[in-house]
């Protein structure tokens, strides 16, 4: 899948993004779309600013940090 379809589909499945681990600087979450595929999101703790961020986020909210579809 390609950017675009993977943010379409985010919109349309609405799933959860799991907090995964914190490593160099960046908090790592990732959600599982219907088709089996895993969307990886990385966000910069220097991005967070004042957000609040919690152990299970609507994975629409982390759209702008895809780092990958596996």
């Amino acid at each position: 899948m390609d950017l675009n379809e993977i943010k379409k589909t985010l919109y349309k499945e609405k799933p959860f993004a799991t907090f995964s681990h914190i490593r160099k600087g960046s908090a790592f979450y990732s959600t599982k779309l219907e088709i089996g595929e895993i969307i990886t999101f990385e966000i910069p703790i220097i991005d967070m600013g004042d957000a609040d961020f919690f152990p299970i986020m609507d994975a629409k909210l982390l759209i702008r940090w895809i780092l990958k579809s596996n």
